[in-house]
């Protein structure tokens, strides 16, 4: 389905910041601003904002804890977060990491309910993992320094998940919780301290999923594969566009990767286990693996042809390392199929409550279009149906008879044939 450890040195890290001189207002702490920033305080202020942000990323590139904790307000709890993102950084394979200052980002000094000054700046951190994203992610972040005892600007706040969520930001695991990283052959995979002791032999399934997987696919690779495998699903309900709505009822998903936040550009696709699935070491979890690559590696390809189509070959090149004789099919599917079909699985109901069967349908329709005329016609439907501006699946009919010789419906009762003749 498609949605929309050991440490590794860094290849090199973005430490240059760009600050803009034009500041304006940021969001409020909770009560009227205080003094505006203007004039040559405006200067100062940013000259010395980007010096501590500077200092920030050269303590996470020399892996020098004390140094990135000089950098914040003496708050135990903040601390303990900070150290945690530290530890999980410098885990990451990281390429690039930095902070840039845009426009009208650094607001006046703000009070909040406690008579605690504040200045709120709004930036965007630089992140790229080294080998798996093919450009720099920009996150959205909203720091807040406030003035010490001793004179000197530090780090009070460095999450608002209001202003986050406003924004479209949603947090990495390693932004709130301690990760496993667990590298592989191309493969990087990301755990918890409760999926940890099941990263290994995931990544080793991946692994052997690419093998089985990179063949089959008319399209290279360019980048390795990242997987998360947590414990929660936290981070699942936060993917943008989840198909069905519900985590719960997914084994799996691949997710894009947008260059930022609503952004058509990616910087790679990635995916995500469910829980329930981190801890199953059986064929079912490796033919999921297997389906959630298929999407990884198409990334965009399959986003403007039916659903039924890019989950139906997801399916096709997942199964095919399984013998024909032990290849299984849902319940749901064989059902419908002896009560015959007439139209292949529409693209607005795909992922509701006949989900189950329309997997089953739409894997089958591939496996029909492949044996019967050959998998290159497979492939040749598929780029007719992503042609311009793509394919929906109310406008499909066209197209399959075009590239088939015959329509949707005689495609569905042959699929529907093929079903019964197999599992009965």
């Amino acid at each position: 389905m498609r949605t929309g450890g050991a440490r590794r040195r860094w290849e090199g890290v973005a430490a240059s910041l760009a600050l803009i001189a034009g500041l304006g207002t940021g969001c409020g702490l909770g009560s009227d601003p205080a003094d505006e920033v203007t004039g040559q305080h405006a200067q100062e202020l940013s000259t010395e904002i980007g010096k501590a942000l500077r200092a920030r990323v050269r303590a996470i590139k020399r892996g020098n804890e004390s140094a990135f904790v000089a950098g914040l307000v003496d708050d135990p709890s903040l601390r303990r977060a900070e150290r945690l993102y530290f530890a999980n950084l410098q885990d990451l394979p990281l390429a690039t990491f930095g902070y840039r200052l845009d426009n009208t980002s650094i607001g006046a000094e703000e009070v909040d309910e406690f008579g605690t000054r504040g200045i709120p700046v709004e930036l965007t951190l630089l992140i790229q993992l080294a080998g798996y994203d093919e450009r720099p992610v920009r996150v959205p972040a909203r720091f807040v320094f406030r003035r010490e005892a001793d004179g000197v600007l530090r780090l009070a706040a460095t999450h608002d998940p209001d202003w986050e969520a406003e924004h479209g930001v949603n947090p990495q695991p390693w932004d709130s919780e301690r990760i496993e990283v667990v590298p592989g052959d191309d493969v990087l995979g990301i755990f918890d301290t409760e999926s940890a002791g099941d990263g290994a032999r995931i990544v080793e399934d991946v692994e052997d999923a690419v093998a089985a997987v990179r063949p089959e696919l008319p399209v290279p690779w360019s980048t390795g594969v990242v997987v998360y495998g947590l414990s929660g699903t936290d981070f699942l309900s936060g993917l943008a566009d989840l198909p069905g709505g519900e985590p719960d009822r997914l084994d799996g998903v691949a997710f894009p990767v947008p260059v930022s936040p609503g952004s058509e550009t990616y910087v790679g696709t990635r995916f995500l286990l469910h829980p329930r699935m981190v801890s199953r070491h059986d064929d079912a979890r490796r033919r999921l693996i297997r389906h959630e690559l298929v999407h990884v590696a198409l990334g965009r390809l399959d986003d403007r042809v039916p659903t039924w189509l890019s989950e139906g070959i997801a399916e096709y090149v997942a199964a095919r390392p399984i013998a024909p004789q032990d290849r299984l099919i849902s319940r749901d599917a064989v059902d419908a199929a002896a009560h015959g079909l007439d139209a292949l699985p529409a693209d607005p109901e795909f992922n509701g409550i006949e989900s189950s069967a329309n997997y089953g349908v739409a894997w089958f329709a591939c496996e029909y279009i492949a044996d019967t005329y050959g998998e290159p016609t497979l492939w040749r439907l598929f780029d007719a149906m992503r042609a311009g501006d793509g394919t929906h699946s109310s406008d499909q009919d066209e197209v399959i008879r075009r590239v088939l010789g015959i329509g949707e419906i005689e495609l569905a009762r042959a699929t529907g044939t093929r079903i019964t003749s197999i599992f009965g």
